[in-house]
This record gives structure tokens, sequence and C-alpha cells, in this order.
């Protein structure tokens, strides 16, 4: 059974949400502990910390990481779902060095080796790598949700290209990216899934509607699907048959963008992944299924 560690900006995109309930609720996880990452840390922390009491998980440490500076705007508005959390004071990077610490000896404190899930931009790996490289003597392994390849760039590696490049060359993680993560379940599906009397599922749904009511890149918002690139990257180590994995060497340029190139970092790319394997499964750990079959 892997033990996890994840890292998540949960509160802006709703398949970070997704990821956390699945997480916390499949029987071949451990699921360890949680950091956030990522601009307005104090709302992503509750969000995490609420998810988990909602799942019957209270005592699952949620450590807030790095704010990072291209993304500590005074200015800037809780995200999406985000706005669900309370009023509360604001984590600047000032304080991220204390933070990256914190999360550092949590993370020695631990008896075992584990994964390291990483499911937004990499601030607080590349951070641990630098300031605290001892940590990665504990890290079994590393499965990013990142990357797209000879094409734009995917979110996650374009916020902090820096911390992107510092991970692949030093860890040579796994990346399950857009090519194989970009499968969503309809509005429909996600609800009916659901069960509202369970206050997990009842949370996800309210982070779902106050998802769509800010999902302005969608033609119906109303209606914006449930994406699921997060849950799926998770998923890979649980499910490993179901994803065409390849030794690749990657090079990510300054605006995030990741070319196929002799010279760059060795990592193992996802280039697809089998849906109709994975759909039944998010679905059952959505309606909290406790009976899954053996990893495959």
């Amino acid at each position: 059974m892997p033990r996890v560690w994840l890292d998540t900006d949960i509160g802006t995109d709703i398949d970070d949400a997704v990821a956390l309930l699945c997480a916390a609720r499949h029987p071949g996880i451990d699921l360890l502990s949680v950091s956030t990452v990522w601009s307005r840390l104090e709302a992503r922390t509750w969000l995490a910390r609420e998810m988990l009491r909602r799942a019957g998980l209270p005592d699952i440490p949620v450590l807030p990481g790095a704010a990072h500076a291209a993304a500590d705007d005074p200015t800037q508005d809780i995200p999406s779902y985000g706005r669900l959390a309370p009023d509360l004071p604001r984590l600047s990077t000032a304080d991220d060095n204390e933070r990256i610490a914190a999360i550092a000896d949590a993370m020695m404190a631990l008896p075992q080796p584990f994964h390291i899930v990483p499911v937004g931009p990499l601030t607080n790996v590349a951070r641990l790598l630098e300031r605290h490289p001892e940590v990665s003597s504990k890290w079994e392994g590393i499965t990013c949700m990142a990357g797209r390849l000879e094409e734009s760039a995917e979110y996650n590696v374009q916020c902090d290209p820096s911390a992107a490049r510092v991970v692949f060359d030093r860890l040579g993680p796994r990346l399950v990216g857009l090519e194989a993560s970009s499968n969503t379940l309809t509005r429909e599906e996600a609800e009916a899934a659901l069960d509202p009397s369970d206050p997990a599922s009842a949370f996800l749904l309210e982070c779902y509607r106050h998802y769509r009511q800010h999902a302005g890149w969608h033609d119906d918002p109303q209606n914006a699907p449930l994406t699921l690139f997060d849950p799926i990257a998770l998923l890979s180590l649980v499910q490993p048959k179901a994803f065409n994995l390849h030794a690749v060497r990657v090079l990510v340029e300054s605006d995030g963008r990741m070319r196929l190139t002799d010279d760059g970092s060795n990592v193992f790319y996802a280039f697809s992944s089998d849906w109709d394997t994975l759909k039944p499964l998010i679905l059952e750990l959505l309606r909290g299924s406790t009976s899954l079959g053996e990893p495959s």
C-alpha cells in the first residue's frame, strides 16, 4: 500500500478537491499528510483540513507551504471555491522559508519512506530540495500532475517553470500530464455519484457548485464538468497498468512549455491512460465504496 504525502493548490480547479477525497477514501492508499502551495495559502489549507475532517480523518496534518513571490499579489482575490473558507489572516511569502522548514521537519519525522504526489505548482518540492535536500531520502517516489509535451504550457509547470526544472532534473519523476489526465465527468455523473447525506460528499458538492460559479472559461459554467487531472495522476500509484508510461528527456522552457530533447531531464511520462479502467474506479471513490479491487 503506497504511503502518500499530497501537495496541492486546492481551491482553484475542482480536481484538487476530488484528488484529496480519492486519497482519503481509497483503501489502497495510506494518506499520511497534506501540504498546500501557491497563493492564498490560508484558504487552501482550511479547505484541505475541512475535507479531511468531513471524511473522518481530522488527525491527518495539513501544512501550508510556499506562497511564492509571483503569486503574492496583495490585491489577489481568493480563487474559485476557496471562497468557502472563512476570513483568515493572510499568509504571504515572508514566512515561506519557515513553512518549508516545518514541512521538512514533518517529513523527516515520518518513520517510513513515502510517495510525494504534487498536484499543483512544484514550488514546495523544489524549495525542499534546495533548502532541505535530506528530505529526499524519505521519498520512495514522486508522481506529479504536470506537463504537456510540444504544445502550450500546462498550468502547474507554467506557474513555476524554475521549480519544475529543479524537480525534473534532480528526481526524474513520474509525470502524468494533460495527455493522460484530461478526462472529465459530466455534472450529472458527478452529482449522481455523490451522496449529499455524506459529509465529505456534501462538501465536495458545495466546492463544485462554487467552482462552477467561477468557471468563466466554460461556455456553460453551470454545467462545467468535474475535471479529473489530479485524481487521475494520484491513481497512477495504484493502477500503474492503466498508464502508458515511457522514459523520455524533457526540457522546460522559461514560459513553462515542455519539449522532448536529447539533453533534457530524464522523466517517466504518461502518454495516455485507460479511461475505461479509471472511470469506474473514480465513480466508486466518489460514492465512498470500500470494496475496491486490488491494484492492477
